[in-house]
């Protein structure tokens, strides 16, 4: 029953609409390795909509650049072809499900906004494992895509589970199986196959709760860490500093084995100064939040 069950969900998630054109020749030149950064701009230019976003990002505080980028040439020479080509798969997704009823927005903009954090927090995180700094960002962002898929496939019986409190997220998980029988992470990486997404972002979306299951657990382990820093972020007062570790080892209890393989001992002080950073980062960089929305 259940896999008759999962095989209707996985149908109406196959019928969600492909991404843009754009998005697909941009996947196909990333692929490549002999292609260049003239292949990208060629693939993203007769897209006004989305070059105005890669622009706007690109001369965002978020970037730091210290003079106008005014050209798509000039943006993938000065942001980098991956970092352009994880962009336009970010702000892709955003518009995939801009079409959620606005009544619905409340849950939505929690959402995202959480999404975001994750993927601030996960930028933050890269200097500290060594990773991509953009390709964290994205795969923060897109981590619980899944959640959307679902929603969009199921609203009745997914907007329960949408509205859930940000300080719940442990029931997540177990209320999609029993109301289900499928996951967050199962459909993420279901969708995100059939889009073509890149193998690093399909195993940080389908493994973000258990990373310890992935073959190149790396990039999974740093988003469900940023998705606990994500979680305890809006409860944190600067002026009553109280340890952190305590509660993110509450929120992700079997991980601290798996940070130490990947050469990071976790400590109090270490949390605080990611938290901290987040904190100024999402003060700082909400213009890039408005970005995507846009």
């Amino acid at each position: 029953m259940q896999n008759q069950q999962n095989a209707v969900i996985f149908r109406q998630v196959d019928s969600l609409p492909s991404l843009p054109a754009t998005v697909s020749k941009v996947l196909a030149v990333t692929a490549d390795p002999e292609s260049s950064a003239e292949d990208l701009v060629q693939a993203i230019l007769p897209d006004q909509a989305m070059c105005a976003t890669i622009l706007k990002l690109a001369n965002s505080a978020f970037f730091g650049m210290p003079r106008e980028v005014a050209t798509m040439d000039k943006a993938v020479t000065v942001l980098g072809f991956n970092e352009v080509h994880n962009l336009v798969l970010g702000k892709a997704v955003f518009n995939s499900f801009k079409s959620i009823s606005d009544s619905n927005r409340n849950a939505l903009d929690v959402f995202w906004n959480h999404s975001f954090t994750c993927g601030l927090c996960a930028k933050i995180l890269s200097e500290k494992f060594g990773c991509s700094p953009s390709e964290l960002f994205i795969a923060g962002l897109i981590h619980d895509i899944g959640k959307l898929a679902l929603f969009t496939a199921r609203p009745d019986e997914y907007l329960v589970i949408l509205e859930l409190p940000e300080t719940a997220p442990i029931l997540c998980k177990p209320l999609e199986i029993e109301i289900l029988g499928i996951d967050h992470e199962q459909v993420g990486y279901r969708l995100l196959t059939r889009w073509l997404f890149p193998e690093t972002l399909l195993n940080t979306v389908g493994f973000h709760h258990h990373p310890e299951a992935c073959n190149t657990p790396l990039y999974a382990l740093i988003i469900q860490l940023s998705d606990a820093l994500s979680l305890l972020a809006p409860r944190q007062d600067p002026a009553k500093q109280k340890p952190l570790l305590p509660q993110l080892l509450r929120l992700v209890p079997d991980s601290k084995l798996l940070w130490k393989e990947h050469g990071v001992d976790i400590s109090e002080e270490l949390v605080q100064q990611w938290m901290k950073a987040l904190l100024t980062s999402i003060e700082k960089d909400s213009a890039i939040f408005n970005i995507f929305k846009s």
